[in-house]
């Protein structure tokens, strides 16, 4: 009952062969062979389930406040766990109302005050929030704009918003602030249109259409293996990802790169040993081995954008590292060898 829709798992694995210049690393590989020297590439493609609609997880919701002050505070449940969705709730809100991103603070987290949600899992945070948030600063924008239309004496659809001030269009020197038509809606509340309600804050909840949203990756890793000690160097990691349009590039790649690194430590030095007696053995960070700077070379990132059927297009990106980075590595491995 899950329909593989609006993926990319070709295009990820030619991108990332390209990135690499496969044809030019099998020479040099066969040339390191003749000179006693064991290199290896390996490929992991594979589609990931994301915006999991279904359970706890079914609907998300978020709301919107806009202060007297002009400045917007958004608050949604899921609290961060190191994808920066307090970055990307930002901008999804100063996007959506036209606001500077500077004026924009988020409250997560906090179930005294913030909407029920299915917080931070199953890599559904970003495409999640962006529709509710979108549903929430639809009804806002909305309310914006009637007031600014009124205000400016225009048509609505003559409105724009950007930069926390709402305008005419084609009429540049025309134009009220988002503090200005905030302070009316909460202090002068005989001054707002017909059917316009008082304040300025708003609550709206997202259930996606679709169950499951389909996200995608190629990873590509070469290695050197000397056979002698057992020792596994890596030489290049590309990864090329489709997670559909990216709010934010630095959040995609951070995540992309949290995930490999942790995917890389799994294949190679972390263990969870045991003597005889089943006490563990790997009681510190000196027995635990985890993957270093020193280890892991500089990801190199590849992108394919392709719109999912949620809102903004966007897909869920956050367990893709994890998932693409082990067999990549063992296959290359296995290739060197």
């Amino acid at each position: 009952g899950m329909p593989y829709s609006d993926i990319t798992p070709s295009e990820t694995f030619e991108q990332a062969l390209k990135m690499l210049d496969y044809e030019a690393f099998r020479r040099e590989q066969e040339l390191a062979r003749a000179q006693g020297r064991y290199l290896g590439v390996g490929t992991c493609t594979y589609v990931e389930p994301t915006t999991s609609a279904m359970g706890l997880h079914a609907t998300e919701g978020a709301t919107i406040r806009i202060e007297p002050s002009g400045k917007v505070n958004v608050y949604v449940s899921g609290g961060s766990s190191g994808n920066s969705i307090e970055t990307t709730v930002v901008q999804l809100t100063a996007d959506a109302l036209g606001v500077d991103i500077a004026d924009v603070h988020t409250i997560q987290g906090d179930t005294a005050v913030t909407p029920f949600g299915g917080g931070t899992a199953g890599s559904r945070s970003g495409s999640m929030t962006a529709g509710a948030v979108a549903e929430t600063a639809s009804v806002l924008r909305e309310r914006i704009v009637a007031i600014a239309a009124h205000r400016l004496e225009a048509a609505a659809s003559d409105i724009e918003l950007s930069g926390g001030r709402a305008s005419v269009r084609g009429v540049p020197g025309s134009g009220v602030s988002l503090a200005e038509i905030s302070n009316l809606a909460y202090f002068q509340p005989e001054a707002l249109p017909a059917g316009v309600p008082a304040g300025l804050e708003a609550s709206g909840r997202y259930k996606p259409e679709h169950p499951i949203i389909w996200a995608n990756a190629t990873h590509l890793c070469t290695c050197e293996v000397d056979v002698v000690t057992g020792e596994v160097r890596l030489l290049r990691f590309i990864v090329s990802e489709d997670c559909g349009p990216m709010i934010n590039p630095s959040v995609v790649e951070g995540q992309i790169a949290g995930g490999t690194v942790q995917g890389i430590g799994g294949a190679l030095y972390e263990h969870l040993a045991y003597d005889g007696e089943g006490n563990p053995i790997a009681t510190t960070f000196m027995d635990y081995l985890l993957p270093t700077a020193l280890e892991v070379p500089d990801i190199e990132y590849g992108h394919i954008e392709t719109d999912s059927p949620g809102p903004g297009g966007y897909k869920g990106a956050g367990e893709g590292g994890a998932i693409g980075a082990p067999p990549a590595v063992i296959n290359a491995v296995a290739d060197a060898l």
